[in-house]
């Protein structure tokens, strides 16, 4: 190539040769003027060469960035080409994976679609509902107006007959026409007043109607929204032996074994050899508890001795205290309460061994919540607010075997300290009228227990009690003056008594029932409500000869 021959060493020397030749063979100027000359044609050459070495560059340059550009093309048409491969397989992997989200998708569309129609009908008869009361509002309006037109009436009659008997009366009665006046005017309003109060009594019985009506409106939603099973169940602190051998291995030979279980576990145990049980007695629920499954470990154990014993009974009380603190964050969270204290959680843990008759009380609390929140739901309470006082009501259940009082008035007392709202605690305190109840959520807690207390076989009793339950309501009934017969129904729910009419008109009947019903809560402990009906009958008799 051009450059490389331009930069050739040896070109460079002879050049500075010839100038060299003329220093020596002419004068010094041409000498100098040669190897300026010299010089002069190699930096000529030398840069005429690096010249070509740039162009050279360039020219590679250009090449290299060619190259590069057509690999880059090429290496991006791969990626992209892997990239499509990749996306159709992931569509392809993920269509299943689509289609079933779809699906769901679907349903829960479908699910949406049923939820608003059925949102919608009870919409249409809430303002069915309201229509109708409004209409009957209208029609009371129309019925006091009418009354009130006819009073205005019976104001003018009273005038045009005051005259009337004023001039009538005047010329031949010796009495004062002001005594004449008074006396009508006394009459007339005596009149007008029992008018008005059979029409009040007319309109308070046909409000009473309405209430009643929607009352069992209410009722038949709840109840109907409501589908916990229910089981009865009863604590069973019976304790039955497989054998002889292993009754005599766990009691000891002098019943040691059983004298430090009862003193581990604070509970009585007494034993029946022929028929191979014992029984745990103990006015703690969670300490009977404690010494049934601490006899059950102990039945399976070979060498018992008094360090085995507690040890067993402390492991027995640790995974029960477990169970229990389990079992209150279990309520609590079904039925959606949040903010409940460590102590409440225990304490609702703790009735999961507490029964009133065959009902346990866990899962009472738990019913009395999920039915309280469908009442409260239904009339515009707050929902939260009807379980949680729901689910508490019988918290005092847990702890009234040691302290005094009312299971209501324990409860209330306790989660009060624990810092539940006033509204809860007056709904819990109140539920047994032990205080006034004053606000729709202790009203509703009422009627919640009362459902749950209600179903059948929730509070089974024994033959006797329920023998005792009759002869105390037929002699609280017979206890009245005036009282003929008594009659019990619907397995003591329900209190019949027949009254002698001549002895006793309406409205002393009236005062009876609330009488007696004002006594059976004074004098009788029993589940649920009693309704007491007083019959007053009129004989009339006659014989045809």
């Amino acid at each position: 190539m051009i450059h490389t021959s331009l930069t050739n060493p040896v070109l460079v020397w002879g050049a500075m040769t010839l100038g060299l030749e003329f220093f020596t063979t002419e004068t010094a100027l041409y000498g100098t003027l040669g190897l300026f000359l010299g010089f002069g044609g190699y930096i000529y050459l030398h840069n005429l060469a690096l010249r070509g070495q740039i162009q050279d560059a360039e020219q590679t340059a250009n090449d290299l960035i060619e190259q590069a550009s057509e690999a880059a093309e090429d290496r991006h048409k791969e990626v992209q080409a892997r990239t499509d491969e990749f996306i159709a397989q992931l569509e392809e992997k993920n269509e299943d994976a689509i289609n079933e989200l779809s699906e769901k998708v679907e349903q829960l569309k479908t699910q949406f679609d049923e939820r608003k129609e059925r949102l919608n009908t009870h919409f249409r008869g809430q303002q069915s509902l309201l229509d109708k009361k409004k209409h009957i509002l209208k029609d009371n309006e129309d019925r006091i107006r009418k009354l009130e037109s006819k009073y205005e009436g019976l104001k003018e009659q009273k005038e045009q007959l005051l005259e009337k008997y004023r001039q009538a009366l005047q010329p031949v009665a010796d009495t004062s026409i002001e005594d004449v006046k008074q006396t009508l005017i006394q009459k007339l309003c005596t009149e007008v007043k029992e008018e008005t109060n059979k029409n009040i009594q007319e309109l308070e019985n046909q409000a009473q109607l309405d209430l009643e009506k929607n009352a069992r409106r209410v009722l038949n939603l709840a109840l109907n929204r409501f589908a916990r099973p229910y089981c009865p169940e009863r604590g069973i602190g019976n304790v039955h032996f497989p054998n002889k051998d292993v009754f005599h291995r766990t009691v000891g030979k002098e019943r040691q074994f059983i004298d430090l279980l009862e003193k581990s576990s604070g509970v009585d145990i007494t034993l029946n050899e022929e028929n191979l049980y014992a029984q745990v007695l103990g006015f703690d629920p969670v300490r009977r508890e404690l010494g049934r499954a601490s006899l059950e470990k102990l039945m399976h154990e070979k060498n018992l001795n008094e360090k085995r014993i507690n040890d067993i009974v402390s492991k027995t009380k640790k995974d029960l205290f477990k169970k229990i603190r389990k079992d209150g964050h279990a309520i609590a969270k079904e039925l959606g309460i949040k903010g409940l204290s460590e102590e409440i959680q225990n304490m609702m843990g703790a009735l999961r061994y507490r029964y009133s008759f065959a009902q346990n009380q866990f899962f009472h609390c738990a019913e009395v919540g999920w039915l309280c929140g469908l009442l409260s739901s239904e009339l515009g309470v707050e929902v939260v607010k009807g379980r949680r006082a729901g689910m508490l009501h019988d918290i005092g259940k847990a702890m009234d075997h040691s302290k005094d009082g009312g299971h209501a008035v324990i409860g209330a007392d306790f989660i009060e300290k624990n810092n539940e709202a006033q509204d809860i605690v007056h709904a819990v305190r109140a539920h047994h009228y032990d205080e006034q109840p004053s606000t729709p959520l202790a009203y509703l807690t009422i009627a919640a227990d009362a459902i749950s207390g209600a179903r059948p076989g929730a509070r089974r009793s024994t033959m006797d009690s329920y023998h005792q339950k009759m002869q105390n309501l037929e002699k609280i009934g017979k206890s009245f003056p005036g009282v003929t017969d008594t009659y019990i129904l619907s397995a003591g729910r329900e209190m019949r008594v027949s009254v002698n009419s001549r002895e006793m008109d309406d409205l002393g009947a009236l005062k009876l029932s609330q009488k007696i019903a004002q006594k059976i809560e004074e004098e009788m402990s029993y589940p649920g409500l009693i309704k007491v009906i007083v019959v007053r009958e009129t004989h009339a008799i006659e014989v045809a000869r």
